[in-house]
């Protein structure tokens, strides 16, 4: 390298292009000249005269170490030299972390719950993402089974079912986020199944493993105390239909009576057996089926409602 680059280069001139890199994406200098750098990804140094910034220069170096330099691990690396006996520091931050993404309702939301969300049959949703480093760039939207698209506008949503959304965002310097999955459930009321409550055989009697998942239930009913529920207990197609009505119908009290006993008001509570009158598949009376599919039917189901005024 020439005396003329030696002398008159500025070393990592760092707002003015002299740090560059292999992957567009991987580099960013934000509004206040804050340099940031995907962590792990191969970065190069150049330098160039001081008056002539785009005449650059790769490094050289026999160090496999210097030129692509890594910046390992997220946080803040100083780069540091001499000049005239005076030590010159450059602040570069290493970004390793993807943004966060989460799905907030602009219009319509009844209540949520971890990350179920409970809307009218006409809401709008909108992607909020934070990244606490280089920044966001774009956040990505797929609802059911489509593929991701960039999410530029609010979703809107126009009848009513259940939906899954999934959202992720990525950064300015090309880290990729989680991805945040969503269930959404659209409905004037609200209906929805909790897996895995089981009672004993021929029984009301809840089992002791169904207990944890009813814990979500009183979470949101003590969340949300203007939410009523009417617990709605099915049977499958076998036995007498006067037999499993009766038997759903002491189920459903029983999840009543395990609610109340957790200190949620009884009045807000319905409870309503409803024998096998509703299957979900193939296996009504009659119809040969493996035990798999007779369980889908053996359910429990909650639909809240908020009271007629």
């Amino acid at each position: 390298m020439s005396k003329q680059y030696l002398g008159v280069f500025a070393f990592l001139s760092l707002c003015s292009s002299i740090l560059a890199q292999e992957h567009a994406n991987n580099i960013y200098v934000n509004d206040k000249g804050d340099v940031y750098v995907k962590a792990d990804a191969p970065i190069y140094f150049f330098i160039s005269p001081e008056n002539q910034p785009s005449q650059k220069v790769l490094i050289p170096s026999n160090d496999k170490a210097a030129n692509p330099m890594y910046f390992d691990g997220d946080g803040k690396h100083f780069l540091v030299y001499e000049s005239k006996g005076e030590k010159v520091r450059f602040l570069i931050w290493a970004d390793g972390l993807g943004p966060k993404s989460s799905l907030r309702v602009e219009k319509g939301l009844l209540f949520k719950h971890n990350n179920r969300v409970y809307v009218e049959s006409k809401a709008t949703f909108t992607v909020s993402a934070i990244d606490s480093k280089s920044g966001v760039k774009q956040s990505f939207i797929a609802i059911d089974n489509k593929p991701f698209a960039p999410f530029n506008s609010n979703i809107d949503i126009e009848r009513t079912g259940e939906y899954t959304i999934k959202i992720y965002s990525t950064d300015n310097v090309g880290n990729v986020g989680d991805t945040a999955t969503y269930k959404i459930v659209a409905a004037p009321d609200i209906t929805f199944k909790i897996d895995n409550i089981y009672f004993e055989t021929a029984s009301s009697r809840i089992t002791g493993n169904s207990t944890d998942n009813l814990k979500e239930m009183v979470e949101i009913l003590k969340n949300h105390p203007e939410l009523f529920v009417e617990i709605k207990a099915h049977a499958d197609s076998r036995g007498s239909s006067d037999y499993n009505l009766e038997l759903s119908q002491r189920r459903a009290q029983s999840v009543v009576n395990y609610l109340t006993s957790k200190g949620i008001q009884y009045y807000r509570l319905k409870a309503k057996g409803y024998g096998y009158t509703q299957p979900v598949n193939e296996c009504v009376k009659g119809v040969k089926c493996p035990d798999s599919k007779h369980r889908e039917n053996r359910r429990v189901e909650f639909r809240f409602y908020l009271p007629k005024k």
